[in-house]
């Protein structure tokens, strides 16, 4: 006979463990790879056709395998909050930071600094306990951040594109842990899938009026291949299955638990950065990096 510590209990969160490993990998790639896009298309373009297609793909999914596809009324109203923030307001952002800054700011900013405002926000709004190694750990990760964006700041004289893009990219941060919070009462109540698919096909008719102007002056001919093969990786693989791997960890282990996972992504976007577009952060970024992981890993400590 099983008890809810052995391994009938273990077993089913080892899964979603692994899944958020896979997740991070995926979500590791999507930072090189989305500059890829913008590199040939405005960052608007190229967040509504990330999203654009992988909502209709999300759709298709959840209509075939989900007996009740459609959320009750009552759900709506946070669905659309959720949209909002966690898919139109983040991928404004994050594609407009891609666009100033190199992916590899991207890879260090988004995956530790949102593990930092959602447990800021779960001490200071949430009633959660405010524990001495979450407080140290918000102070780790904040001096990891000074350290970063002071390094940044210094490469930078006289070029402003790349800090207004590492802003950009705390924008987006905050945003993704705002969606953390807001979504796991939806995954919990509606499911994982449900979830993904409309909060994407949501957001995804924000960031269509957002980017409708930049959308009819692209040069469709003029794209590459490499383009349209790139395209079809971010729409598969870091949006449609990743997405749904992510709200199935928040719905399984909570929010805060699944966002400290989000320290592996660094070091798979820096490695492929590194391989894709040939970008290296300075010893001082590393540090500044090394230093938010390090805090990050306090915040989330058992």
């Amino acid at each position: 006979m099983t008890t809810p510590t052995g391994k009938s209990a273990a077993h089913p969160r080892g899964r979603v463990y692994a899944g958020l490993v896979l997740t991070m990998f995926f979500w590791g790639s999507a930072f090189p790879t989305s500059k890829m896009l913008v590199l040939e298309v405005p960052p608007e373009v190229g967040a509504v056709l990330r999203f654009g297609f992988g909502s209709l793909l999300m759709m298709a999914i959840l209509f075939r395998r989900s007996a009740k596809p459609i959320p009750a009324r009552s759900d709506w109203r946070r669905l659309a909050v959720v949209a909002l923030v966690g898919v139109a307001g983040f991928n404004t952002l994050f594609f407009r930071g891609l666009f100033l800054a190199p992916a590899s700011d991207a890879g260090i900013i988004i995956p530790t600094m949102s593990p930092v405002f959602t447990a800021m926000a779960g001490m200071l709004f949430l009633g959660e306990g405010i524990r001495f190694g979450r407080v140290a750990g918000l102070a780790v990760s904040l001096a990891g951040a000074a350290l970063f964006f002071g390094d940044a700041l210094l490469h930078t004289a006289g070029q402003g594109g790349r800090v207004w893009g590492d802003a950009a990219l705390v924008g987006a941060a905050i945003c993704w842990a705002a969606a953390s919070i807001l979504s796991r009462p939806l995954s919990v109540r509606i499911g994982a899938m449900p979830t993904a698919a409309w909060t994407i096909f949501l957001g995804s008719l924000g960031l269509l009026l957002i980017s409708s102007r930049e959308l009819a002056a692209v040069p469709w001919g003029q794209l590459t291949g490499r383009f349209w093969v790139v395209l079809a990786y971010v729409v598969v693989f870091p949006t449609v299955i990743a997405y749904i791997l992510w709200m199935e960890g928040i719905r399984a282990i909570g929010s805060g638990q699944t966002t400290s996972f989000m320290f592996l992504a660094p070091v798979f976007a820096l490695l492929i950065a590194a391989l894709l577009l040939g970008e290296r952060p300075t010893a001082l970024q590393g540090a500044g990096g090394a230093l938010m992981l390090l805090g990050v890993g306090l915040i989330n400590r058992s």
